[in-house]
């Protein structure tokens, strides 16, 4: 039982060696953002503009950290067809930035001391699959947060770096890595010298496999399960990233 238990300490201790990085990606939803009430909210919507009678509340009780893109759905027994699901995860992302979910957007507890402290020694970045930079700006002025980032890339940003009229939402592994090389492009960091902090599988494999330094979030989409099975390590929440910084 000791010897176990000390395997699986070296295990956790190697996981979380200290990583030394120039710049940290964050993505913004899940990560900085709590998004339980504002996301339950736009499947909700989505949902019944697609047809199907669900209450708010039906939504609510299913929705969880780590509950996953489709969780939800699958626990109130809708079965979709490949369209349909795109339509679904389409309407559900335009519902959640109207701004009629604004309201229902916190931050997780401690967020802003730690980006206040990692803003000190190394270059913060947002990466979100937001399509609009104003909007998300604002955003982060109303938590007071903007000030901690030395660049913000959406869709409409990366759109621009790439000179094309539009990054669409989906596919979105594809989506996430023009994200990521427009972040690599305009801060000229080399990615071993990066990291990206998300609470999804499907945001941070495309960061891992373009040489980036990789650390889920147990506060979003993807469980730890998730995460291990995709060989990503995980930390409870952001305030848990200084401990894997040097």
């Amino acid at each position: 039982m000791h010897r176990s238990q000390n395997s699986s300490q070296k295990r956790c201790d190697a996981k979380h060696r200290k990583l030394k990085v120039k710049a940290i990606l964050f993505d913004l939803d899940g990560t900085i953002f709590d998004i339980i009430e504002r996301d339950a909210f736009a499947r909700y919507k989505a949902l019944n503009e697609l047809g199907h009678n669900v209450s708010l509340d039906e939504v609510r009780q299913r929705y969880r950290y780590g509950i996953g893109t489709m969780g939800v759905i699958k626990e109130l027994n809708i079965k979709f067809t490949e369209k349909e699901e795109e339509e679904y995860i389409k309407a559900s992302f335009t519902h959640f930035t109207k701004r009629e979910a604004l309201n229902l957007t916190k931050i997780h507890n401690g967020v802003c001391d730690v980006l206040s402290r990692l803003s000190n020694r190394y270059r913060l970045v947002i990466v979100t699959s937001r399509d609009n930079l104003s909007s998300t700006e604002e955003e982060l002025e109303i938590f007071n947060i903007r000030k901690f980032f030395s660049l913000i890339v959406t869709r409409e940003v990366a759109a621009r770096y790439y000179r094309v009229r539009e990054i669409p939402l989906l596919p979105f592994q594809e989506q996430r890595t023009k994200l990521y090389e427009c972040a690599i492009g305009l801060t000229k960091i080399d990615p071993k010298d990066m990291l990206c902090v998300g609470d999804s599988v499907g945001e941070l494999e495309p960061a891992k496999k373009l040489g980036i330094n990789t650390i889920g979030v147990l506060t979003g989409f993807s469980s730890k399960e998730d995460m291990e099975n995709a060989s990503i390590s995980t930390i409870q929440d952001l305030t848990h990233l200084v401990n894997i910084l040097r």
